[in-house]
């Protein structure tokens, strides 16, 4: 990795242009992660145990596709460098892609089955192109720790926003673009997402400025496909940090999935699931905005320790709620839940991508490898991973519970969701015991890893300056 220029004050155009990255690409992502089980059991038709499996079928494919996508990214050489035209090119296919998801209601029988296969699929791949170079940029950015630290909440503010706008606007939208007809609106949301999308990557590609060039290990015509995936094994720090991340993500994907079906069915106030999502924007993005200081005060490791723990507290919150008579105790339970979700959301998503960035800086000190696209690219796949998970679970789990569309539920059904929201619980404790045991980029070990790389490159540029000045001999025969 070699240095363009140093600046230990990073312009603000980057900032902010860096954070509407974050939103557009991040807004598509949310409507899919949150309505597309949704869309296709209570639109389209199609049966749960039958969404689920093809959402753990496409990531079979990812598998391999992730991995290629961030060998051709390690591989791209433009005077934009390695990440601008992937960004640029993959925000484009996912929109394009996003708005082909949701047009699955103008098929059916085996069509339907084939084409919302091949979308969903094709929406993952599209995904992975945008998302991996978006972080893989941040290393480009800065090296410093503090820096780290006042550049990542601007993408995360962002898509924190775009988190709870298009969570709590999406219903609205559905109704008020579909005019009564759900499929065109969901249609209709699509193009929108698709087309915020586009405008954040251009507006990324312009404006963000890198400090340091990607790689060199990535230059290097001998790095294959074999280096990849041993940067991957033999960083223990990133397959710690992945491990807890899928146990994390298939936690809070699960209630994200089910949200709207236990506010329809369960707690029967629909109109509260906007409210639920408002109120924890508001403090997600508060605690964004007061991250860097909430750091210098509590530290990194209590942090993420509070990201893990607050879907627990959600989640206990909503069962509750569900179990008492409708009154203004049950809204405040709903609105407290909805607090921890949108913190847990804000600060475990804005931790994850600096830790990622640190393992990167780890594994650089350890094997002499960097590889910022390898990285994002395997914490990219983890992320669809559990999405895919997640939707087979949920729908071996509405099977299983005997739900029925648009109808009343059994007394059975009902237990049967309350029974499911213990399930998120669990897994985000098995997240933090994992993070506690094995996880060791905190504190002292962090600073250390971070003075042995900024000693290293001080070494290069160094090394560069003097060869540059030196005296050049040249001997005519």
């Amino acid at each position: 990795m070699k240095t363009l220029h140093t600046s230990h004050n990073l312009p603000f155009s980057t900032k902010i242009s860096y954070g509407i990255g974050g939103f557009g690409k991040d807004f598509g992502l949310v409507v899919v992660n949150t309505f597309l089980f949704f869309y296709y059991t209570d639109v389209v038709g199609i049966k749960a145990e039958i969404a689920g499996l093809i959402f753990l079928i496409a990531r079979f494919w990812d598998i391999v596709a992730d991995v290629f996508i961030a060998y051709l990214i390690s591989k791209t050489r433009t005077c934009w460098g390695k990440y601008k035209p992937w960004i640029l090119a993959g925000n484009l296919l996912n929109g394009l892609a996003t708005v082909a998801l949701f047009s699955a209601h103008n098929f059916s029988g085996d069509m339907l089955i084939a084409y919302v296969t091949l979308t969903y699929i094709l929406w993952g791949t599209t995904y992975t192109i945008s998302d991996a170079p978006f972080w893989s940029l941040l290393p480009t950015i800065t090296l410093d720790k503090k820096e780290r630290e006042t550049i990542m909440p601007w993408p995360r503010i962002f898509a924190s926003g775009a988190n709870y706008i298009a969570s709590a606007s999406a219903m609205v939208l559905i109704h008020l673009l579909g005019k009564g007809n759900d499929a065109i609106g969901f249609m209709l949301l699509a193009v929108i997402c698709g087309t915020l999308s586009i405008i954040s990557a251009a507006v990324t590609c312009r404006w963000v400025k890198r400090n340091y060039k990607e790689d060199d290990m990535e230059d290097n015509h001998h790095f294959s496909i074999r280096t990849a995936l041993t940067i991957i094994t033999k960083n223990n720090q990133l397959l710690w940090l992945l491990t807890l991340a899928i146990f994390f993500i298939i936690s809070t994907n699960i209630t994200q999935a089910l949200n709207i079906y236990y506010f329809t069915y369960v707690i029967r106030e629909q109109q509260m699931f906007s409210y639920f999502m408002i109120v924890g924007g508001i403090f997600g993005v508060a605690s964004i905005l007061f991250f860097t200081r909430a750091v210098d005060l509590f530290g990194r490791k209590n942090i993420f320790i509070l990201s893990l723990l607050c879907p627990v507290a959600s989640c206990l919150l909503l069962y509750l709620s569900s179990l008492l008579n409708h009154g203004w105790s049950v809204n405040i339970m709903i609105l407290c839940s909805g607090i921890f979700m949108g913190l847990a959301n804000a600060l475990y998503w804005l931790m994850i991508f600096i830790m990622v960035a640190d393992t990167i800086d780890y594994g650089d000190m350890k094997m002499g490898l960097r590889a910022e696209a390898v990285s994002y690219s395997a914490h990219s796949l983890i992320i669809k991973m559990g999405a895919a998970i997640t939707g087979f679970l949920v729908g071996l789990m509405l099977d299983a519970i005997h739900y029925v569309p648009k109808v009343n539920q059994t007394s059975e059904t009902i237990n049967g969701f309350h029974l499911i929201y213990v399930v998120p619980s669990l897994l985000c404790l098995v997240s933090l015991y994992i993070y506690r045991k094995h996880y060791i980029l905190n504190d002292e070990m962090l600073i250390s890893v971070q003075l042995k790389l900024e000693e290293k490159y001080r070494k290069i540029k160094s090394k560069a300056v003097r060869e540059e000045h030196e005296p050049t001999i040249s001997v005519s025969l």
